[in-house]
């Protein structure tokens, strides 16, 4: 009797778990497949980006072979190609060497172009810096000073590593403009900021001295002209105190000699 209430416990569960996995089969064993394909997809994935790293950084490295040779037509081909399709982080890197390949070739506007789209591409705050400097410095001849200063000053009021260049590049454009008060301004910041480069500091100093032999010397400021003021208001009132001085000393003089004057007479 026993073995028959197990044979039908044993059916029951069967059963039942049958009815279970009919009914929760298709779930359980989806999720399994997605868990399975992400892991999949996720490893191809990366295998991928691993596989374009390498194959940028390998590519990067061959366009950078050809430039040292002087092949730079096949430099700036490579160059492009892997902007176009290298991966994110040699996008920009690609565009800086196409932009010095381009000034290399005497192409200043190209060069400006490609420095332009680098500052643009770059996710890493310093390349893009980087890259809107060399931009100004390649369309220098084009550029204002007001567009110069414009496109830099973010840079000179920021705590960008390139904030000295960029300051220098807003001087140097505001003397190339006769702007010699904006250029002497940035030129001594320049010369007598503790942080900047000793070469920035070098020139600041060789500008200094080449807009005191166009300009002149500064004007004074206003406290100088104050201090100046006060002083020549004081003199006329320092001259007649010496004046009521030297008539008080001779009518004294005067007075003493006329007793004198008087004993004489009588005598």
């Amino acid at each position: 009797m026993v073995d028959i209430f197990e044979e039908v416990d044993e059916a029951l569960s069967r059963d039942k778990y049958q009815e279970l996995l009919r009914k929760y089969g298709p779930w359980a064993l989806g999720g399994a497949l997605a868990i399975i394909v992400g892991t999949v997809a996720w490893q191809g994935f990366d295998a991928w980006q691993t596989s374009g790293r390498e194959a940028a950084s390998d590519s990067y490295a061959a366009a950078m072979t050809q430039v040292e040779a002087g092949q730079l037509p096949l430099a700036a081909a490579s160059l492009e190609t892997l902007a176009g399709q290298g991966t994110a982080g040699y996008v920009p890197l690609a565009l800086i060497q196409r932009g010095n390949v381009a000034l290399e070739q005497g192409d200043n506007a190209a060069a400006a172009d490609f420095f332009e789209q680098a500052a643009a591409a770059a996710s890493d705050p310093l390349l893009g810096d980087m890259a809107e400097i060399r931009a100004v410095w390649a369309a220098w001849d084009t550029l204002s000073f007001s567009d110069i200063d414009l496109r830099l000053s973010r840079l000179v009021n920021g705590e960008s590593p390139f904030r000295h260049l960029a300051r220098e590049t807003i001087a140097s454009a505001a003397l190339r403009a006769d702007n010699y008060e904006r250029a002497r301004t940035q030129y001594q910041f320049l010369a007598f900021a503790n942080d900047a480069p000793a070469g920035v500091s070098a020139r600041a100093r060789e500008a200094l001295a080449l807009i005191a032999q166009r300009a002149g010397p500064a004007e004074p400021s206003a406290d100088d002209v104050s201090a100046d003021t006060m002083a020549t208001d004081d003199a006329p009132v320092d001259d007649a105190a010496a004046a009521d001085d030297a008539v008080a000393e001779e009518t004294a003089a005067e007075t003493e000699e006329t007793p004198d004057a008087g004993d004489a007479g009588n005598d």
